[in-house]
């Protein structure tokens, strides 16, 4: 089962195969004007994480990385990133020869797929990291198109069991 909804083709359209599904809308957008279009949508997310990283309080110890430090490092090196692919895309743009055209296949389910994401990070501390994890982690599953149950239940007790063993008894993490 192919659960991608993303793909990447050359500028040639392609015939669609026998007994293709057509009810499927698509959304065919050239790859470097995707990459500029996500470039300025990230560029002002992780400006926004930046700068909230940087209103952290700076460590008490001089010589170690406190709270303040390393999501500072995480927002240039993602800020960097993104500058330089905005900059290749608008290189791609300006560009006459052939480029890639991306098609989303199932816009609805990279939406739903998205919104579920979004409330990992809202609902996580609410529901606790185990029951949180397993629960959101079948709903992205099922969002992407996985439908085999031993599949969707083993994926995502392994991950919430894996978590658990990692940070809390490895660890010592406390999650409350």
């Amino acid at each position: 089962m192919n659960t991608s909804s993303v793909s990447a083709t050359s500028g040639k359209a392609k015939k669609p195969m026998a007994g293709a599904r057509n009810a499927q809308p698509l959304i065919r957008v050239p790859a470097a004007v995707l990459d500029v279009l996500a470039g300025l949508i990230l560029l002002g997310v992780f400006g926004w994480y930046g700068w909230a990283a940087l209103q952290l309080p700076a460590s008490l110890n001089p010589n170690a990385i406190g709270v303040g430090e390393f999501p500072t490092i995480i927002a240039f090196a993602a800020l960097l990133s993104v500058v330089l692919m905005l900059c290749l895309g608008v290189v791609r743009c300006l560009r006459h020869s052939p480029q890639d055209v991306t098609t989303i296949c199932r816009p609805w389910s990279v939406v739903l797929a998205i919104l579920i994401l979004l409330g990992i990070g809202t609902y996580l501390d609410k529901l606790g990291p185990v029951i949180g994890v397993a629960a959101l982690s079948a709903l992205l599953m099922l969002a992407a198109g996985e439908r085999r149950p031993l599949q969707i239940t083993a994926v995502s007790l392994g991950l919430s069991a894996g978590l658990y063993a990692i940070f809390i008894l490895a660890l010592g993490v406390s999650f409350s």
